[in-house]
């Protein structure tokens, strides 16, 4: 087991993930996003949110490995902490994953927790924004969400959105 592996396997604190996302880790962080253990891969996830942005780049060449983990994971924190990963991807308009597109819509209004369904809007947005017909759908998505009825994240999620839409 490797040195990361063992790190990972137990509690890490942010200062050692900070850390950690700071060292040469990035591809042995990637790989253990995969491992069996939840915790690991869950923290292998967390300690990839502190990434620099210099390694934007880095996870676009792998942002398709990310949607699949994504969209298999069992564990809600994987992919509230992956779906934050590919917050900082570009979708561009020729590469729009029909699947995960679907997921993201289908995300943002299920009972999934909350700042899953957040990010699902957020992730709806950014492969919407290329097509007027997907935003229409989008804005049609975000309607059929009652703003009495939401959490305040989501009403405020929802509501900077509506205002995106607004001044496109």
């Amino acid at each position: 087991m490797s040195k990361l592996k063992t790190m990972l396997s137990g509690r890490i604190s942010g200062s050692d993930a900070r850390a950690l996302a700071k060292g040469d880790f990035k591809e042995e962080l990637f790989q253990l996003l995969f491992d069996e253990d939840k915790r690991t891969s869950d923290n292998a996830a967390w300690v990839m949110t502190h990434l620099p942005q210099t390694a934007d780049a880095w996870l676009t060449e792998r942002q398709n490995i990310l949607i699949d983990e994504a969209m298999r994971t069992e564990s809600t924190t994987k992919r509230r902490l992956i779906m934050n990963l590919l917050e900082r991807t570009p979708f561009e308009a020729d590469r729009i994953r029909t699947d995960f597109l679907d997921f993201c819509f289908n995300t943002m209004l299920s009972d999934e927790p909350i700042g899953v369904k957040s990010l699902a809007i957020k992730l709806t947005y950014a492969q919407s924004v290329h097509y007027p017909e997907l935003l229409e759908e989008f804005n049609t998505a975000l309607q059929m969400m009652e703003p009495e009825v939401l959490p305040a994240a989501l009403k405020h999620i929802r509501g900077k959105m509506l205002k995106k839409q607004s001044n496109n």
